[in-house]
């Protein structure tokens, strides 16, 4: 990893600590009618993870959290930032169902156990092109023969593509904090082309399902090379 790659994860991981407070509220999770929206995306997800017992990556506040443990055997919710978590622990999440556990998404190595599948919401758009096979392999290396890996991200605005990119070609958004501070943030919005050549060495093929009435893309596979 460059220096100038570990300065921008730790500048995204400052954004979103800083940004826990108002997460939920920030993304219209609060607001019924934004939440009907993604009605279709939510029962996908829950149909795809029925039944297992599911590693989450970058759980922030919980929200899909709460949603995809309703049909999930169980969910081992892990986030890098402690303060996303201590907002998690605010919702009515089931004990016998969701663990909370804080985890670097790049080093998953002190998450105990094996999953029968994983689940990330809006965050393989912040992964930094460098990162993108090792993020993976470390994920597969927590799951189990058979297992479905399900990437959920966000569909552009027309405000979303703001023509900045760094040294590696990653996609560079100004965010500002709650309190003022301006951060740099990558976002990808890779084409369905893109995601089947990121993910060709893992598995036969991706599912890719956009839902433009909600801005949203799902990603569905089966990893191949588990033992």
């Amino acid at each position: 990893m460059t220096d100038d790659t570990a300065r921008i994860i730790e500048e995204m991981r400052e954004y979103y600590s800083r940004r826990a407070g108002v997460y939920d509220s920030s993304m219209g999770y609060d607001d019924p009618a934004t939440v009907g929206l993604m009605a279709p995306v939510i029962e996908f997800m829950r149909d795809l993870l029925g039944g297992r017992r599911v590693l989450e990556i970058a759980c922030g506040p919980c929200f899909w959290t709460e949603l995809i443990s309703s049909s999930a055997a169980s969910i081992t919710a892990t986030d890098a930032n402690a303060s996303v978590l201590e907002e998690a622990r605010k919702k009515r999440l089931d004990p016998g169902k969701v663990s909370l556990r804080q985890a670097d998404a790049y080093d998953l190595s002190d998450v105990p156990g094996k999953f029968g599948g994983a689940m990330a919401v809006d965050w393989f758009a912040h992964v930094p092109r460098s990162l993108f096979h090792p993020f993976l392999k470390n994920l597969h290396d927590k799951l189990e023969k058979g297992a479905v890996v399900v990437l959920c991200d966000q569909l552009p605005k027309e405000t979303s593509i703001t023509g900045r990119y760094d040294k590696e070609g990653n996609h560079l958004q100004e965010r500002v904090s709650p309190d003022g501070k301006s951060f740099s943030v990558i976002k990808h919005f890779l084409s369905d082309e893109e995601i089947a050549s990121v993910l060709s060495r893992y598995c036969d093929e991706a599912q890719v399902r956009r839902y433009p009435e909600c801005r949203r893309v799902v990603v569905s596979y089966r990893p191949k090379i588990l033992i």
